[in-house]
Formats: C-alpha cells, structure tokens, sequence
C-alpha cells in the first residue's frame, strides 16, 4: 500500500448522528494507539476519538477521521491543511509555529518501559544514559524539555532510536535490542496487557507530565471555529473526564 493511499484510507466515516453541522472537519489520527484511537467492530473508537466526536458536535462540526501513517506526516498535512485538526498533541514551540493550540483537553503522562535492574531504579533520565542504556521513542513526539535537551547532546544523541509504531517499540524490548521505550502511560499498559508481555513493567522515573491539546489548522479553520472549539472542550470538562474515566476500567 502506498504512503499515499494510506493517507487517503479513511477509518471512520462521517459522523452519522441526526444533528445540523455547518461543516465537516477532517481529523487526522494515528493507525492505531489503544486506548486512544483503535478500530472495534470495524469503526474508530476510544479516548480521543470519542473527545473529538464530541468536543467538535458540540462546536457545531461533523468529524472524518483519516488515518496518518505518522506523527510527522499529521504535522505536515496539518501544515498545508489538507486535514483540519490533529488530537493528542503535546505543545511546543515548534508546533505552535504552524497551527493554533486548542485549550488543553486532558493529561499525558510520558513513562519509561523496561525489564527492571535494581540498580537503575533511582536513576533519571540523565543516570540512564550515563549507564549507556538505549532508549526508543517515537518518530516526531514530544518528551518535553528534558529529553529533547539530552537528545541533542553529542554524548547521548547515539543511544536514541526511533521508530513510528508502538508495537514495535514493545517488540524491540522484549527481544532485548533496546532497554526501553517511552510512550504515554495509558498507552504502553494497554498494549502489555494486550500481549501478556507481563514481565515488562513502569521505570519509576516520569519522563513527562503535561496537557494534551487539539492542534488546528492556521489555513482551513477561521478564528471563529477556532474558538467554537475551545468553548466546546470548557464546557464539556466533565464529560471528557467521564469518557477516560470509563476506559481506564475496562
């Protein structure tokens, strides 16, 4: 399948529900990242999928969900506004030169994931490196501060790798060609769970706690829906704490 054709693979249709939108928006997803979007029973599902829904009904938009084969293919279709809005955005200014940052919709807590060694448990970031461990992230996130700084560095930049996809994240530690991986915390649990990979367990040190926003479009949206959608995110903060509520009991 070409990158092409999978940028135009659309995962979820438009929203069927009976309700006046005056536009549908286009909202560009990752493949697949449970709990947050994952395909069930043939439709897009989870935390941010059911935000978006409806953070944007509430705003007075439909949603199109297209699937993005990366972060850094999202950042630059959001770029050139073929898609409108992508969720699950951590802020930086970097990415705030190209788009407009919703107000904050929930928390994202980074971790490190490993087979523990005690005499690494009290290390941060840095004490890690300096025991020349590799650590995995993903291509175009952001870890914050803290682990661009270090990446940057000449004496750590090497014992970075990246690759697009968390499952091969998780593949990679578990055949031991990496010591760890990052991703969010919800994220990295759910995928343990879901290949019974139970001996890979939290580092205690937090790479990252931070909001999570919409990022949207500078080409595609006026002010005017820009805003729409801010009043739309305060004014369902319950219901959005109700809907991670509900899949962190699943």
């Amino acid at each position: 399948m070409t990158m092409k054709v999978l940028f135009l693979l659309v995962f979820a249709a438009l929203s069927t529900e009976a309700f006046s939108c005056d536009r549908v928006l286009k909202v560009g997803v990752s493949q697949s990242w449970r709990p947050y979007v994952f395909s069930q029973n043939d439709q897009l599902t989870g935390i941010d999928i059911e935000i978006t829904d409806l953070v944007l009904k509430e705003a007075g938009f439909c949603s199109q969900f297209i699937a993005m084969p990366s972060s850094k293919r999202g950042f630059a279709e959001l770029k050139h506004g073929t898609v409108d809005l992508l969720p699950a955005a951590s802020y930086s200014q970097q990415r705030d030169d190209f788009s407009t940052f919703s107000v904050p919709y929930r928390n994202e807590v980074m971790r490190l994931f490993w087979y523990p060694h005690s005499h690494l448990e009290s290390q941060d970031l840095k004490g890690l490196l300096d025991h020349k461990q590799t650590i995995l992230t993903n291509s175009g996130s952001y870890y914050g501060d803290e682990l661009t700084r270090l990446s940057k560095n000449k004496k750590y930049k090497d014992q970075f790798v990246t690759v697009p996809s968390l499952r091969q994240r998780l593949a990679m530690l578990v055949a031991k060609r990496v010591d760890f991986f990052i991703d969010d915390e919800l994220a990295g649990l759910s995928l343990i769970q879901q290949h019974q990979a139970n001996n890979v367990k939290i580092h205690p040190y937090i790479i990252n706690n931070d909001y999570i926003y919409f990022m949207l479009s500078d080409l595609s949206l006026s002010e005017e829906e820009r805003q729409a959608i801010n009043h739309a995110i305060q004014f369902n903060k319950q219901a959005i704490t109700d809907i991670i509520s509900s899949y962190k009991t699943q």
